[in-house]
């Protein structure tokens, strides 16, 4: 790969057929795809890695630990392809008692095969189960079936609140439900309708995040899931630009002009635009895109995370029988698992930081963070838990070049208005990534499929 910062002379630069901004999932999955169809791809990331929201990260002891996206559901089916293509092994999760913490109480529960749920009465579990189904049902005929929606839309515009209230009996279910629905698709407003919320939960595998332990049809990347860009950006090798800041997007009569913060200047008969939306509203398009857009990224704030997690000399929890997988319902850390490496004899405890407390913890030091992560783990755990040897975190909302994760967060109104079309091209500006994915939005998934789409896009036309 090549450095931004090579000193050649900007108008020496030969011209290329698309130059790909951002160097994620999505932007590398579109350039490898052109290139083996016989285009000339130039790649422009603005971090000094490639990977963007998929981050697997060195620590002090050399052990990997993914501080970005990193599991894999089923019905990833192009994931999955991939990840076989590149010759990567599959990690499952470790089976064992999983621990929840519900008003301050911990519990163990031990995982249900058959049933793939845990921690609710059989009562709680068909009421979580039904409310799923006829979940799932709606969004097929919503999305299936444009004349009944429209034939429909009266009942279809109810506060999606009412209708889970009268579709979901037991306290137990209701709760589980919302949790799984917050994990899919993030916070559902108040003022969320029934049929936004359809549209969100379009393609997503619900049922499977429906398990207490984290899913038990979950799998991640032995090794770290960073290899697979790098199995796809190894095909691109100088034609990959690290720290390359793009600032302006120029679109003339017979091609695209693409300048970096630092002066120098690419130019394309095609431009990927593979950054999260937040991201895009930072780079100056002459003409200016439709402002339409600008005023939807400013509906579609980013996820507010911070990933950390505690590397111990042993996956101790394993001893107890227990699985890593920890749930709350209160404080800083709502969620825990167990992230340690095959073939390694350290423990790896990975954990989340979302919503206003990351908001928070965003502004204390690296120590108070990690005491607050222990802290969690003893009140889990008991106070006979070993002493880590390292703690490390990414405040994603700190990233410049991402502004957030897990992914954008659509308003009330905004998907069914307008989200829909945030990844149809300006001319021969496309977009790809996470968000522009018509199916799997927000997922690894997702950017994948996106990146397709754009790269088949453009070779047909």
């Amino acid at each position: 790969m090549s450095d931004a910062q090579s000193g050649q002379d900007p108008a020496a630069q030969p011209m290329v057929d698309v130059i790909v901004v951002g160097a994620g999932l999505a932007g590398l999955c579109a350039a490898n795809s052109l290139q083996a169809r016989g285009r000339r791809v130039l790649v422009l990331e603005a971090r000094d890695r490639i990977g963007g929201r998929v981050y697997t990260r060195r620590t002090a002891s050399g052990e990997p630990v993914e501080m970005g996206a990193q599991w894999l559901n089923p019905g990833h089916d192009h994931m999955f392809a991939l990840v076989e293509r590149a010759g990567l092994e599959l990690v499952a999760p470790m089976l064992g008692d999983s621990a929840v913490m519900l008003e301050g109480r911990v519990a163990r529960v031990a995982p249900d095969p058959d049933s793939k749920r845990t921690g609710m009465t059989p009562f709680e579990v068909a009421d979580l189960g039904q409310g799923l189904l006829r979940l799932h049902h709606l969004s097929d005929r919503v999305n299936d079936n444009e004349p009944w929606a429209e034939a429909n839309s009266a009942w279809l515009g109810q506060p999606f609140d009412r209708w889970m209230r009268s579709n979901l009996r037991t306290p137990g279910g209701k709760a589980a439900f919302q949790h799984v629905l917050g994990r899919a698709v993030g916070l559902i407003s108040p003022e969320s309708t029934l049929i936004e919320t359809l549209h969100r939960v379009a393609g997503r595998d619900l049922d499977s995040l429906a398990a207490v332990n984290a899913g038990l049809q979950q799998r991640r990347v032995k090794g770290g899931m960073a290899q697979v860009c790098e199995f796809l950006a190894e095909p691109l090798a100088d034609q990959v630009h690290l720290g390359a800041v793009v600032a302006s997007v120029t679109v003339g009569d017979a091609a695209i002009t693409v300048t970096t913060a630092e002066g120098e200047s690419f130019t394309a008969r095609d431009v990927i635009v593979a950054v999260p939306p937040r991201v895009v509203d930072a780079i100056t398009f002459e003409p200016a895109l439709p402002e339409w857009r600008s005023d939807l990224v400013r509906e579609v704030p980013p996820g507010n995370v911070i990933k950390a997690a505690l590397i111990y000399d042993t996956p101790w929890w394993r001893e107890r029988g227990m699985s890593g997988q920890v749930g709350t319902d209160a404080g800083p850390l709502r969620v825990m698992s167990d992230s340690s490496n095959v073939g390694s004899t350290l423990g790896v405890l990975t954990g989340f930081f979302e919503g206003p407390e990351a908001s928070g913890l965003g502004r204390w030091t690296v120590s108070l963070r990690e005491r607050t992560f222990t802290d969690t783990v003893h009140t889990v755990f008991g106070a006979d838990v070993p002493t880590p040897l390292e703690y490390v975190d990414v405040d994603w909302s700190s990233e410049r070049f991402t502004g957030g994760c897990h992914g954008a967060h659509f308003a009330p109104s905004v998907w069914t208005a307008v989200a829909s079309s945030l990844g149809a091209p300006e001319g021969h500006v496309h977009f790809a990534g996470a968000e522009y994915a018509s199916r799997f939005t927000g997922y690894l998934e997702g950017a994948l499929r996106s990146g397709k789409e754009v790269a088949d896009r453009i070779t047909k036309r």
